[in-house]
């Protein structure tokens, strides 16, 4: 006999989940039950969060990084209601996430039971249906396995998300027959969307005479950048990335043209006016407000759009695009390559020219401050000399706030000439855009890689909020280097406030040595005031051997961020 405990985690082992990210409490201790015999057998085992938030983000970073499901539990009430905004994240972003909170016990339901979230108290079933995949209650054991498998086929499917089960601690205490595990996992065998053929010729035929292009991969376009990439290289087309996908392309190609959209460039606006492009291929992202520049009728929102992607989701609102297909794009991209012919003239002539460590695309002020190490740091020189001093295996995670400006704009994936990994490394958390994300994130992502270094880039808003999970960093011996910008601000907001002409109002933090505090939970930290203090850290060093390290960055907090985007959006309405 198996209690359900144990039958959820001899699924999860199934599909490879290693880590369940959580905080115990009274009525899902079952399950923890489960977890200590599962830990004792060398299975799967619970990561301990300080806050069901920072569980939630951990499990969206480990998710992230297998391109397995991440998992995160909680117990009732203020446990499960505290897990909802790293829940609402995730689905914002796609990723795939099981959750499971507790209930009090059936026979408890509508008594005032301590921690009551059921029906009849504070419902957080229906909390959770605005922001799951699948959303339910397991009212009696014999319900568990089948909706525990119909739970696990919504969160993998094509439009992946977080999945939400309810189970009340009777229900969880009940023990099955061990038979049960008979039930097949063939429902999450990757199953390839082919794009009907017509769609795809018509597409074809569409692009084979056209001279200016210009492809926008989106995050869902990593199965198939490569290619995506080859076909730019051959037709000489424009290459331009979403926010999200800014890893997928070396910064450094010579037809990448940067970001389009929250914190762009402007070489790649450019890169998408009617003058420039005759058609914009657009792969695996959705018509959102960050990937479309708030909206601009200048850039993809228009006939001459092709909109490529296997999430349906992505698709919705494309209504005015010349072609949409749905199913991989790998298949267009490889119809189009076999249409072009031999290949024996691809790109082994690219020519990369000499650079300055900064891509063409980073212009005026912006680029000028990459170079100045005087005074107070500057952001933008602080990310071009983490980009290039990091290994070319680092993952790296940017927070919500400064932070995912200053990265998507100034972070530098890859060097000059050399292939990238064939994965992401790059990562954002702007769906939902949730502070304090990234801190968590990169403890789901440090568990799951390994050996491999991680990067968190955090503001001091961020890190006061949620910096406590730096704790759980340590007790898991992560390999994170936390970097704090620290201008004792909410930096996004003040600067917004000065460019939207509003009040200057609640922006302000107190100043915090943020490095005597890793100190006194015994995390290796230094205080940076100057990029000259960076510039003596054994950055590979500390990079190379286990553990968190976090750096207090004094940044320069007079830099304005590029932010220009995200103020159109917001004053639109004055």
């Amino acid at each position: 006999m198996l209690d359900c405990g144990d039958l959820i985690l001899r699924y999860l082992e199934r599909l490879g989940v290693a880590y369940v990210f959580g905080v115990p409490g009274g009525s899902i201790e079952p399950f923890y039950n489960a977890l200590a015999r599962s830990e004792r057998q060398g299975g799967i085992r619970a990561v301990t969060a300080r806050h069901e938030t920072g569980a939630a983000f951990m499990a969206d970073g480990y998710a992230r990084e297998t391109g397995r499901i991440g998992v995160c539990c909680a117990t009732a009430g203020p446990g499960s209601t505290n897990l909802l905004t790293g829940v609402a994240n995730a689905y914002a972003d796609n990723i795939p996430m099981l959750v499971i909170t507790a209930q009090t016990s059936l026979n408890r339901f509508g008594q005032g039971a301590f921690q009551e979230s059921s029906c009849t108290g504070i419902n957080t079933l229906d909390m959770f249906a605005s922001c799951t995949r699948y959303n339910t209650l397991i009212s009696h054991p014999e319900q568990l396995e089948s909706k525990l498998l119909h739970a696990l086929s919504h969160a993998l499917g094509q439009q992946p998300g977080p999945v939400h089960l309810a189970i009340p601690l009777d229900v969880m205490r009940h023990t099955v027959e061990d038979a049960s595990m008979a039930l097949g996992l063939t429902a999450f065998i990757p199953n390839e969307v082919v794009p009907d053929s017509g769609s795809v010729q018509r597409v074809v035929s569409d692009l084979t005479d056209v001279m200016q292009a210009t492809i926008v991969l989106g995050e869902d376009a990593i199965h198939s950048a490569d290619q995506w990439i080859q076909l730019a290289e051959l037709r000489h087309w424009n290459l331009v990335t979403t926010p999200r996908a800014k890893g997928l392309v070396n910064s450094f190609h010579p037809q990448y043209r940067g970001v389009f959209g929250f914190a762009g460039h402007q070489s790649a606006t450019e890169a998408l006016k009617p003058e420039n492009a005759d058609r914009v291929i657009m792969v695996g992202a959705a018509l959102d407000e960050v990937s479309t520049a708030g909206w601009s009728p200048d850039g993809l929102l228009s006939a001459r759009l092709i909109h490529l992607s296997r999430n349906p989701g992505h698709l919705t609102r494309a209504t005015m695009a010349g072609h949409v297909v749905l199913g991989e794009p790998r298949h267009v991209a490889e119809a189009l390559l076999k249409d072009l012919g031999e290949l024996e003239n691809r790109a082994s002539l690219i020519d990369w020219d000499f650079t300055d460590g900064v891509p063409e695309f980073v212009e005026g002020r912006f680029r000028e401050s990459c170079f100045d190490t005087s005074g107070p740091v500057k952001p933008q020189a602080l990310m071009t000399y983490l980009s290039k001093a990091c290994p070319e295996t680092t993952r790296t995670l940017f927070d919500t706030g400064n932070s995912f400006l200053w990265g998507i704009h100034h972070w530098n994936v890859g060097q000059p000439g050399r292939p990238l990994p064939s994965r992401n490394l790059f990562h954002i958390g702007v769906g939902f855009a949730s502070m304090g994300w990234a801190i968590g994130a990169s403890v789901g992502i440090a568990l799951a890689a390994g050996d491999a270094p991680v990067l968190c880039v955090t503001g001091d808003g961020s890190y006061l909020m949620s910096g406590q999970e730096l704790t759980t960093a340590a007790q898991e011996n992560c390999n994170v280097l936390m970097v704090i910008l620290n201008d004792s601000s909410l930096g996004m907001i003040r600067h917004g406030q000065v460019l939207g002409d509003a009040e200057p109002i609640a922006n302000e933090l107190p100043r915090v040595d943020y490095a005597k505090m890793a100190e006194a939970i015994g995390v290796e930290s230094y205080r940076i005031t100057t990029l000259e203090d960076l510039h003596e850290l054994d950055l590979t060093s500390i990079l190379a051997r286990p553990g968190p390290c976090l750096l207090d960055v004094l940044i320069d907090r007079d830099e304005s961020p590029p932010m220009g985007v995200r103020m159109k959006v917001l004053n639109e309405t004055k």
